[in-house]
């Protein structure tokens, strides 16, 4: 059996537009945690046994809506700051990526790409840490999976 190549959970990341390059995405400073998250939302129907309708029915799913979500937690950078306001308080939703591998890694990686409200930003402080920040972002649309390339 061959070993699998794995990745490393730093360079599964968020990246948002670069307020001053079009086309460009850069990855706001400080996070150390992103959990990505798909859902179908789906409707049910028992499907009963027309030969014999008192055995148990089996439930059949359709898909009415997907969903796409990421969070990510870390230390509140002060170069980000910035980035996350200009985010959380846009009310038009921005392009964005996720990326799971480096540009380097053209063989293995991934990204999403797709529009996102930044729903949620949450910055704590207590005394003897460092500041530390939680966003939350949902998508606005479709989220397409491409190939990482050169």
């Amino acid at each position: 059996m061959a070993k699998p190549r794995t990745f490393s959970g730093s360079v599964v990341a968020l990246y948002l537009p670069d307020p001053v390059t079009t086309g460009l995405f850069l990855k706001p400073c400080g996070l150390t945690q992103h959990t990505v998250s798909f859902t179908k939302n789906m409707n049910e129907i028992d499907v009963p046994d027309c030969d014999d309708p008192d055995l148990p029915a089996w439930i059949e799913r359709e898909v009415q809506s997907l969903d796409f979500s990421v969070t990510g937690s870390g230390v509140l950078a002060a170069e980000a700051v910035d980035t996350w306001w200009d985010a959380f308080n846009s009310t038009e939703s921005l392009m964005s990526r996720i990326y799971i591998g480096r540009i380097a890694d053209v063989d293995i990686g991934r990204y999403w790409q797709g529009r996102i409200h930044l729903n949620s930003l949450e910055i704590t402080g207590n005394r003897g840490e460092r500041a530390q920040v939680s966003v939350g972002a949902a998508s606005d649309g479709e989220m397409t999976l491409n190939n990482i390339t050169a």
